[in-house]
């Protein structure tokens, strides 16, 4: 069936956190907007599931330089600083206007305070829902006069050409050591291209967004691994559509495993906080393996995590948490021993958050004049892990930092252009639609996340790796080259063939024949097009957010 092609200054694409937060800035500055999400905006993602954990600098002795330490520290100094700093500097702010202007209940943890950080940060709504804070601002974009256009999935973007097909990719190719910055070295290389919207499939026909400026705000790469606590919507397809037309990647090979998840007798996540009251860890002998460790279970995810896997199976022990703590801390796990459960108590992690995604300055900008991403689609601010309650502060922060600077530097579409990309969505309609290769890519997508979870998983080995690499090459060359399929497994290789070069163990990327961190590692892995470089970085300085 024919579309239609709608006219907007600025199009964001995501329904979570970041894209609504996006979208009310935009419109703030007087922009016309549209978000595009998969299912209803404000109820899909990761955001609308997660535990409502922000950070906020509100402790006494705290600043923003401490917490941008703590965030370099613990990304082991591979941050982009100009984001972390960011991120430190906006977050207060960002998290006041949540509980004032939006009016978010969150309550500050006085006491807690989360692994990897020096203070206590945490704040957090008492229900832990997510979506109690996505439908608040999704009220408020929808109060604002923002358009939402849901139950669509984007599979392309505009360019200057409007809807061109894309060329095969061929394999990667390492080209060494680059010490300029990736985004202005991208940028040369994109030729200018400006984006100017997207194509997607809604209601059994395509649908175009012709826009000034284009907002990626597509969440993770959670569901092309096999066990995750990521909704099934999120499987990392946006980053290979940015990829295809020649926007920079980076630190895809890491990726965060969240050590708090009780899978049997029932799967939930559980929360940190319970392990300050008196839960612990242990491996089927009994004992508490985190016991050496100066903060027990309150480690970071990437050291707790490691050491959970090489136990082979975990159990919680909770005979030391109070009853009231336990139902205040986590109510589901609560009501399970009190309906008079006394079985086992397994745990074990699961993919949880990607590092890696489209590389961004301090306001947003990719490499490609036009295009903006924010949240977790983006790479650079958490370095080689994030710390807890990062995610979702980041999404306020970013989101609202992208929104405003995509409405000032927007450009109109011109009518010429609507109507060569009218002409296109006619010639288009042979094209194979998205529902289509979602049938067809079922089973490649297990595929994927069986090779995924097993190779490019917590622990890696150098063999592991390359079976990945050439498995998922393999695949490449035989699966017919159509989004969203065809970028979900770039994404994929991506995540693989990173993860092979990195010859070292850092952060949540461990690899058995390279156990330690090495100085000549401290930089960031950038992808464009088929060319991966490696960008050095001095580490902990002081660079000014502008």
């Amino acid at each position: 069936m024919i579309g239609s092609v709608i006219t907007v200054d600025v199009l964001v694409i995501g329904g979570g956190q970041a894209a609504l937060r996006a979208a009310i800035e935009a419109r703030r500055q007087g922009a016309k907007v549209a978000v595009v999400s998969k299912g209803r905006v404000g109820a899909g993602g990761s955001s609308a599931l997660s535990d409502t954990v922000h950070s906020a600098v509100m402790a006494p002795g705290d600043s923003p330089e401490v917490f941008y330490r703590d965030i370099l520290k613990g990304g082991k100094q591979i941050n982009n600083p100009v984001l972390a700093r960011a991120l430190a500097e906006d977050c207060t702010e960002r998290v006041r206007e949540l509980t004032g202007e939006f009016g978010v209940e969150l309550q500050w943890d006085e006491e807690l305070i989360t692994p990897g950080h020096s203070r206590p940060r945490r704040l957090y709504h008492r229900r832990g829902e997510g979506f109690v804070i996505t439908r608040r601002l999704r009220d408020h974009a929808e109060a604002f006069g923002v358009l939402f256009c849901e139950n669509t999935r984007v599979v392309d973007l505009l360019t200057d050409e409007g809807w061109e097909d894309s060329d095969r990719p061929a394999g990667f190719e390492w080209r060494g050591t680059d010490p300029s910055d990736p985004l202005t070295v991208g940028k040369e290389r994109s030729g200018g291209k400006r984006i100017r919207g997207a194509v997607g499939w809604s209601k059994g026909r395509w649908v175009a967004y012709a826009a000034g400026s284009t907002i990626l705000a597509t969440g993770g790469v959670g569901r092309l691994y096999a066990h995750s606590d990521n909704p099934m919507d999120v499987t990392g397809e946006a980053l290979g559509m940015a990829w295809r037309h020649g926007a920079c990647l980076q630190d895809m090979e890491f990726v965060q495993f969240y050590p708090y998840r009780l899978v049997s007798p029932i799967n939930i996540d559980l929360y940190t906080k319970l392990f300050q009251k008196g839960a612990v860890m242990r491996n089927g002998r009994g004992i508490r393996f985190l016991q050496d460790y100066p903060r027990k279970e309150l480690e970071t995810r990437d050291i707790v995590c490691y050491e959970m896997f090489k136990q082979g199976k975990v159990f919680l022990d909770v005979s030391r948490v109070s009853g009231k703590d336990l139902a205040e801390t986590n109510p589901r796990l609560h009501a399970l021993l009190a309906k008079g459960y006394r079985g086992e108590l397994i745990m074990s992690p699961v993919e949880h958050y990607s590092m890696g995604g489209i590389s961004i300055d301090s306001r947003g900008r990719t490499n490609l004049s036009g295009l903006f991403a924010c949240g977790e689609c983006t790479g650079g601010v958490h370095g080689a892990n994030r710390l807890g309650g990062g995610a979702l502060t980041e999404a306020l922060v970013f989101g609202a930092r992208a929104g405003r600077t995509a409405a000032e530097e927007a450009e109109a579409p011109t009518e010429h252009f609507v109507q060569k990309v009218e002409g296109q969505l006619t010639a288009g309609c042979g094209r194979m639609n998205p529902e289509e290769m979602e049938r067809r890519g079922r089973e490649i997508r297990k595929r994927i996340q069986a090779i995924l979870w097993s190779e490019v998983g917590i622990e890696r080995t150098a063999e592991g790796l390359r079976k990945a690499t050439e498995q998922l090459d393999a695949m490449a060359e035989e699966v017919e080259f159509r989004p969203p399929l065809a970028d979900l497994l770039q994404v994929a290789r991506m995540i693989a063939h990173c993860a092979r070069l990195r010859q070292e163990s850092r952060g949540a990327h461990r690899v058995v024949e390279y156990p330690h961190q090495k100085r000549e590692w401290q930089g960031n892995l950038v992808v464009q097009g088929e060319s991966v470089t490696f960008h050095p970085r001095p580490g902990l300085e002081d660079e000014r957010v502008s």
